[in-house]
């Protein structure tokens, strides 16, 4: 499998790397989170943009991440997500390309999140913004519904690396234990495969083994909580960092 290098973090070598997301409603709510974030070990964040209050406003958008580039080294991942995959957006299509567009350009993230089931265009165009100006594409698919046939989960997958993808991501919600052992074999099968990192998560209590045992099924990254949860069946950053090395094999 592939490294993606973003600052001094190689996402897809040696232990899963740790992202803590950011889901603050204002610029108060954003740097608290950021500043308790202070004492922890961890090596990515996460700024779930669309919690944020004035998400309609691109320059207020702008400067809280400028703050935030000011005030950590940490790589930096942007996401807006839209409610259809679980999140808070409710912008147009040509306004969802817009603030991405304009982020990209001040260069104050290292990473941006691009949702998959987007029109090819859409992807495309945004990519190639995003490799022009330096900047990372994790794709990413969510089904808060259920684990689909892993027919379906490949063909997204591997629509992800064609369409230029750095890291490709998919979380999906399990019905059952089988569901979970068959994302964790699904993971190891398409991590072997790829040139590209690959991301995966079973959500839920059910499937929280999915978070913890990337190393051995080829995650790169795992998503863990600081503050707030982003989504459900997040582990503490603490706890986490004691599994990660509990499992961690050279």
């Amino acid at each position: 499998m592939k490294v993606c290098q973003v600052r001094n973090v190689k996402i897809g070598e040696g232990k899963p790397k740790i992202c803590l997301p950011i889901v603050g409603t204002t610029d108060k709510e954003i740097m608290e989170q950021l500043n308790s974030f202070e004492n922890l070990k961890y090596d990515l964040i996460e700024i779930r943009i669309d919690f944020y209050q004035d998400l309609n406003d691109i320059q207020k958008v702008l400067s809280i991440l400028r703050d935030i580039r000011v005030a950590t080294v940490k790589p930096i991942l942007l996401t807006c997500r839209s409610q259809k995959e679980g999140g808070q957006s409710t912008l147009s299509n040509e306004d969802y390309k817009e603030l991405l567009r304009e982020i990209i350009l001040a260069r104050c993230v290292d990473m941006i999140d691009i949702e998959v089931m987007s029109s090819d265009y859409f992807i495309s165009l945004l990519t190639g913004i995003a490799h022009r100006n330096n900047t990372k594409v994790i794709m990413s698919n969510h089904d808060f519904a259920q684990t689909p046939d892993n027919d379906i989960i490949k063909e997204r997958i591997l629509k992800m690396e064609k369409m230029e993808a750095d890291i490709a991501k998919i979380a999906v919600m399990p019905q059952n234990k089988k569901d979970v052992m068959r994302l964790l074999d699904l993971t190891l099968e398409m991590s072997e495969q790829l040139s590209i990192p690959l991301v995966t998560m079973s959500m839920g209590e059910l499937g929280g083994i999915s978070r913890m045992s990337g190393e051995l099924t080829g995650s790169a990254i795992t998503f863990a909580t600081g503050a707030k949860a982003s989504a459900p069946g997040q582990i503490n950053v603490n706890d986490m960092n004691i599994i990660l090395e509990a499992l961690h094999h050279d």
